[in-house]
């Protein structure tokens, strides 16, 4: 919503509160998933998963030459690009060949954003971003990019049992109502794709049978939306010895780290699978994990590349390329996050099937000695009486395990400080602190590990 219907709606009574959300919801809909572009996307979005290798690469060779010729005519920053490096759309011809372009990072897009605009052209919709360093960001994105990132995340979903149209729980960072309000309904009703939406900044133990009941009245097919949201609704099933009333026939989750923890705490509790996906905010690449739990990169939207550190065999930062949008088109885009290859002696460049996909760099850990360690959400397995938690550091070779206790159950800390050293060093320093809450970025999302860098 705008800055005037934001007013509004807060302004508005619960009905008509539900009324505007469902309106607006009309609103996406006709742009999302109307017209006969959004169909077409959506069917070739479901006949690539039977696409051989061939046909993948002989995809992505043609759209890849087709929008390196688009950006040396068009688009100044590759112009220039181009000249200084001395190259021709030529010479990039398959997807081996996008080696030969040099890696975009999200400051020199920050810094450089009006030269990676097609002059004259008018955006479908603005996508506005702030990413961490709170730098504002308006991305361009056509019609085909917009309603084909639509068509993912539909095809993700009834690929794993849920079909457009059916019911929906969302929880993720939408503000229904100012937090201060505590006073149910905790959720809106957008009628335009059967979705309710609930809020994440109300729940809490006393809040949670109002969840409870709500959900066993919606009987959602769905769960959808930040896994710690929802692992923070399972977490009180579990403590209210309480079980759904309803039975979805799988949750999604998206926009975080998806931890082997959360995952274990919301399957059991919900009785159904998890199938996460990673989708982008510049929409160069949506990775949905398919009936293994492997994520399977889409090859209509965009080229995806791991490249390997030097200090692993299958691990490295994550590169997109974008495919469809050409009125701000990237090239090689550096993502901040990593990425896990399936198989170490496998391609990196194309559609890699990926293992995980690990996060941010800052998400990790950093040794004494200077190495990163990530996923380290393994160190809290077989601990008991842990709600949530956050690794926390500011200098190499020490941190803070900061727990959100789940009841008066007594944690195991000496386990914890063990597993967390067996990840890292021997000599690694632990701190254990426990807080009444963890506190969620603007955005609502949670980060397990904040690592600031400081002098030790």
């Amino acid at each position: 919503m705008g800055t005037i219907s934001q007013a509004i709606y807060s302004r508005s009574p619960t009905f008509l509160q539900d009324l505007l959300v469902s309106a607006y919801g009309y609103r996406l809909y006709h742009k999302r998933y109307s017209g006969p572009l959004y169909h077409e996307l959506l069917e070739q979005v479901r006949r690539c998963r039977s696409w051989s290798p061939a046909e993948i690469e002989a995809h992505q060779s043609e759209r890849l030459h087709q929008m390196v010729k688009h950006c040396r005519s068009n688009i100044p920053y590759y112009q220039q690009q181009f000249a200084e490096y001395g190259l021709h759309e030529n010479d990039i011809t398959t997807t081996e060949h996008i080696t030969r372009l040099p890696v975009l990072g999200k400051q020199t897009l920050r810094e450089h954003s009006p030269l990676f605009k097609q002059p004259g052209a008018k955006p479908f919709m603005l996508q506005h971003t702030s990413g961490s360093t709170g730098t504002p960001l308006a991305l361009m994105v056509n019609e085909e990019t917009y309603k084909l990132a639509m068509a993912l995340l539909v095809a993700h979903e009834e690929y794993h049992g849920v079909p457009f149209g059916a019911k929906r729980a969302t929880f993720a960072g939408r503000m229904v109502q100012p937090a201060s309000n505590m006073t149910p309904p905790f959720a809106r009703m957008n009628r335009a794709e059967n979705q309710k939406l609930f809020s994440s900044y109300h729940l809490n133990s006393r809040t949670f049978p109002w969840y409870r009941a709500e959900l066993d009245r919606f009987q959602p097919a769905e769960l959808i939306g930040y896994p710690s949201a929802i692992c923070e609704l399972a977490s009180h099933y579990l403590k209210s010895n309480s079980k759904p009333g309803f039975q979805p026939r799988s949750v999604i989750t998206n926009s975080e780290t998806l931890l082997l923890w959360q995952r274990e705490r919301i399957e059991s509790v919900f009785g159904c699978p998890i199938y996460d996906y990673y989708g982008t905010a510049e929409y160069v690449m949506f990775a949905g994990q398919d009936k293994t739990g492997l994520y399977q990169p889409n090859p209509i939207i965009g080229i995806t590349e791991v490249e390997i550190s030097p200090d692993s065999d299958d691990t490295g930062r994550l590169l997109a390329t974008t495919l469809t949008n050409k009125q701000m088109p990237l090239l090689r885009y550096d993502l901040g996050d990593t990425a896990t290859l399936m198989n170490a002696s496998g391609t990196t460049i194309g559609t890699p099937a990926l293992k995980s996909i690990n996060g941010r760099i800052d998400d990790y850990i950093e040794t004494s000695d200077g190495r990163l360690i990530g996923r380290i959400d393994h160190i809290f397995k077989g601990v008991a009486g842990i709600k949530e938690a956050q690794v926390r550091q500011n200098f190499p070779g020490k941190a803070t395990i900061v727990i959100v206790k789940n009841g008066i159950e007594a944690i195991s800390e000496d386990r914890l400080k063990r597993n967390l050293r067996e990840r890292t060093e021997e000599g690694f320093q632990i701190e254990i602190r426990y807080e009444d809450s963890i506190v969620r970025g603007n955005n609502g999302k949670f980060r397990s590990v904040i690592r600031t860098k400081k002098n030790s």
